[in-house]
């Protein structure tokens, strides 16, 4: 192999590995900043739901605002291939009723008789947002 080469791979690949570490760490900023914003914002009622408002769907209208933001920002730190499944789980999580004009529809965070705890449903749900924010 001639010298040129051998220097043009190197540059080549240590260009490759600085942008996949550069990547990686803008992913766990980015991971940082999403799991503390959600933390943060629904401390009242995850992982363990100390204080369940009265009317959570009240609650979850109103903290909305910021969750749909830290999930719109932590969206374009993910992989391409993971997004889909990110968008679906943020859709689960803010609808119950399947049908994407419902903005937010939090029933199946309502106890209603003979329904499944909602309680578990909701920490289920926010597990699986959590779960993207994990180092890849």
């Amino acid at each position: 192999m001639e010298p040129w080469a051998a220097t043009l791979t190197a540059a080549i690949f240590g260009a490759i590995v600085l942008v996949a570490v550069q990547r990686h760490n803008a992913f766990r900023a980015a991971s940082s900043k999403f799991r503390s914003t959600v933390l943060d914002t629904l401390r009242q009622v995850y992982p363990h739901p100390v204080q369940w408002p009265a009317n959570i769907d009240q609650f979850l209208r109103g903290v909305f605002p910021v969750l749909q933001a830290a999930v719109a920002e932590f969206r374009e730190f993910l992989p391409w291939y993971r997004r889909r499944s990110f968008d679906a789980a943020w859709f689960e999580y803010r609808c119950s009723t399947g049908r994407e004009v419902d903005l937010q529809c939090y029933h199946h965070y309502m106890s209603f008789v003979g329904d499944p705890d909602p309680k578990k449903i909701f920490k289920a749900n926010v597990d699986r947002l959590l779960s993207y924010a994990r180092p890849l």
